[in-house]
């Protein structure tokens, strides 16, 4: 009786007990096999995601420099546009001749026939 505890069973050898043998490695297989495809799949998975992310904060980058750029540019258009507009008031002003007439006897004191100008000096004293 001491022997029967230290006795080991002997595995029967049968079409029947190969069959699961075979049936469970195949399902082993499978199972690693499929383990195998989730890991790289969610590797590939993960890997999309981080290059998505990536182009996301790097257009959001390249979209706010646009924008402060564009800003700019609309504050220097609107600042050509008002030097414009002075330069056309300043072109229509220099095509007056009274305009012109009086800018010649106010500026290089110049005078029309029979007129006479008198000027204030600039200095403050006398």
């Amino acid at each position: 009786m001491e022997n029967a505890g230290t006795q080991r069973v002997a595995h029967l050898h049968t079409d029947y007990a190969q069959s699961l043998e075979i049936i469970e490695k195949r399902q082993k297989k499978r199972r690693k096999g499929l383990i195998r495809r989730l890991i790289a799949f969610a590797v590939v998975f993960v890997a999309v995601c981080i290059f998505m992310v990536s182009s996301l904060v790097a257009q959001t980058h390249r979209l706010n420099g646009a924008l402060a750029q564009k800003a700019k540019l609309e504050k220097s258009l609107n600042a050509q546009n008002v030097y414009d507009s002075q330069l056309k008031q300043r072109i229509r002003l220099l095509n007056d001749k009274n305009y012109i007439g009086e800018v010649a006897r106010r500026d290089y004191l110049l005078s029309k026939n029979g007129e006479v100008i008198f000027s204030k000096s600039s200095i403050d004293g006398h």
